[in-house]
């Protein structure tokens, strides 16, 4: 299940253009359980208090103690990569982490075959190669409201996603807020929309994919670059 947490929109809390991407995918030497077969990628959006104090000195700011300065939390990210050609079953491997991951492993994945299911590579391009879900997508509360999901979790999955056929997602509420079905529904269809604006596509279920062998996720990921240039651009002539 992913999510970008909504809220009202506040200004920036600093230079969206000083944001960097940290990966962190850890396993024992000697594979554990499925190791082998289900990496667990965390990743973190964040401003480094060097690179922000070293950009406050360059701005002029005097009113900012720079020794005070600190990292700044954009966002989180969390990524699962399947590996369909190991020693393990995939769907139980998808199985054994969380639910909304087992039910989108449901969806795609014929667990008697150990394979994708017919109906899952007739949508694909070339269904051959490992998985990657998409996890969760949550923004800092002075961060969202910018269009600045997908353009991480795009990012994201261009270094993620080498030999892998498909990304998976189920769109939803991940925030722990009491809704409504209706609410639930309308923030899945919200969040739906709002991740085909990188190529996730619906499938079954409310499992969404993006197919990796097609050209439009990368089109439409460079628009997004170009409006996160924007943005940029726009906090820079504001400060």
């Amino acid at each position: 299940m992913t999510t970008v947490l909504a809220g009202d929109r506040p200004p920036l809390p600093a230079d969206p253009s000083l944001i960097s991407l940290a990966y962190q995918h850890e396993h024992l030497l000697q594979a554990y359980e499925f190791d082998d077969t289900l990496e667990r990628w965390a990743v973190t959006a964040r401003i480094d208090a060097d690179t922000l104090a070293d950009d406050t000195a360059a701005r002029g700011d005097v009113d900012q103690e720079t020794d005070a300065i600190e990292d700044v939390a954009v966002g989180r990210m969390s990524f699962l990569r399947v590996r369909m050609f190991g020693s393990d079953s995939p769907f139980h491997a998808m199985d054994s982490y969380t639910g909304d991951v087992s039910r989108i492993g449901e969806r795609v994945l014929d667990v008697a075959r150990g394979e994708f299911t017919r109906d899952f590579e007739e949508v694909l391009a070339h269904p051959v190669g490992d998985l990657l879900v998409m996890d969760r997508v949550i923004l800092e509360p002075g961060w969202r409201g910018f269009g600045l999901g997908p353009v991480l979790a795009g990012a994201a999955i261009r270094r993620l996603s080498p030999d892998c056929t498909a990304v998976l997602c189920e769109p939803g509420s991940a925030d722990g807020r009491k809704m409504t079905e209706e609410q639930h529904r309308d923030a899945a269809a919200k969040l739906a929309r709002m991740w085909s604006t990188i190529g996730f596509e619906p499938f079954q279920h409310g499992v969404h994919f993006l197919d990796c062998h097609l050209q439009r996720p990368l089109d439409l990921l460079a628009e997004r670059q170009q409006e996160f240039s924007a943005l940029c651009r726009s906090w820079s002539g504001h400060n």
